[in-house]
């Protein structure tokens, strides 16, 4: 049976799992989904009784059960999964195979999908590997490749018919290196029609970040500093906040280079700008706006007293882990749309 051809990114292939090397493993933070049959194979399946006590206590049922989402593993009191090792290793599948995990543990952190009948697989950012790749690249390219027939999609989108023409078009303007990154930006929602597209202001980015963190507790020991550090939001924190941007870029002169691989592999993961049914296409702007000022703030805060490649790569994995893997989109339109309403405690 000949391959299916997927749209693939170029570092897709260089991709490896860092394993016990991973400075934040993956399943940190996260209470990791399983389905129906999943849940029943991994009880009754012959491991070690270690193993099995573990597993008897690891799940519990979500609010709503359903056969996609039938149990959910709940973080030990350090926020990791209870089958993660103290060597850094699935303790399930050291013992029991590959094979043995949940299907979203061996996907992660690729994403399968069929998009208008086109099969495209992107990985997220949110996996430090990945953030660390887009970081060595001078430009993300896709290209249509073989993949093996097992693979499967895991989403399935239809979308409107324009959606080709605007989604090429908005990575285009992300790529063209002519003109500021943030100057890119406001160009693609000119594009998409929105309404008094501009830059966030500190003290209102401040209080959507605020808001936003509710939905991710990962992201939270990253971004701590900066409520205190710029807490006045008022002229003097500007300053300071200016003054640190600074020192930012002095310490990673490519930073520009590297947000702009980060939208970019985002606008293809998330098929921008059709990123959530919920929103119009307008208000997609104002979730790739903040993902821009909030990669710029977050790095700039965390790896002040610190500028190493890892720190601004952690910064990274975390802030994909708000954007990627929560309703960021649909949340951003909404907080931006009532910042009058905000404030922050």
């Amino acid at each position: 049976m000949e391959e299916e051809k997927w749209l693939v990114p170029d570092y897709f292939s260089s991709f490896s799992c860092k394993c016990g090397e991973c400075r934040n493993a993956c399943c940190k933070g996260w209470k990791i989904a399983v389905t129906r049959e999943e849940y029943f194979r991994l009880i009754g399946m012959e491991c070690s009784e270690e193993l099995h006590l573990k597993l008897e206590s690891a799940f519990y049922e979500p609010e709503i059960p359903t056969p996609e989402r039938f149990r959910c593993i709940e973080p030990d009191w350090r926020g990791q999964c209870r089958m993660l090792g103290d060597d850094g290793l699935c303790m399930l599948q050291k013992e029991c195979g590959e094979e043995a995990i949940p299907e979203t543990c061996r996907v992660y952190p690729r994403s399968y999908k069929k998009v208008n009948g086109r099969l495209q697989v992107v990985c997220s950012a949110s996996c430090e590997a990945i953030a660390e790749m887009l970081m060595t690249e001078e430009r993300i390219t896709f290209g249509m490749k073989p993949l093996k027939n097992h693979i499967k999609a895991e989403i399935e989108e239809t979308l409107s018919e324009d959606f080709e023409v605007l989604a090429e078009k908005s990575r285009e303007i992300i790529c063209d290196k002519s003109v500021s990154l943030y100057d890119r930006i406001l160009k693609v929602g000119d594009l998409l029609g929105t309404e008094h597209a501009s830059g966030i202001e500190l003290k209102a980015l401040l209080q959507v970040l605020h808001e936003l963190l509710e939905t991710s507790d990962t992201l939270k020991p990253y971004v701590s500093e900066a409520f205190e550090r710029y807490a006045g939001a008022d002229e003097e924190s500007v300053h300071i906040y200016n003054e640190d941007f600074k020192l930012f870029t002095e310490h990673y002169p490519d930073w520009e280079v590297w947000l702009e691989n980060l939208l970019f592999n985002n606008m293809v993961y998330s098929s921008f700008p059709y990123c959530d049914k919920r929103i119009g296409i307008p208000d997609a702007f104002w979730g790739l706006l903040l993902q821009y000022q909030i990669l710029k703030l977050v790095c700039t805060v965390y790896t002040r007293g610190n500028p190493t490649a890892e720190n601004f790569a952690d910064c990274v994995a975390a802030v994909y882990h708000l954007v990627e893997h929560t309703s960021f989109y649909y949340n951003s339109g909404i907080l931006v749309n009532n910042l009058n309403n905000l404030s922050v405690d």
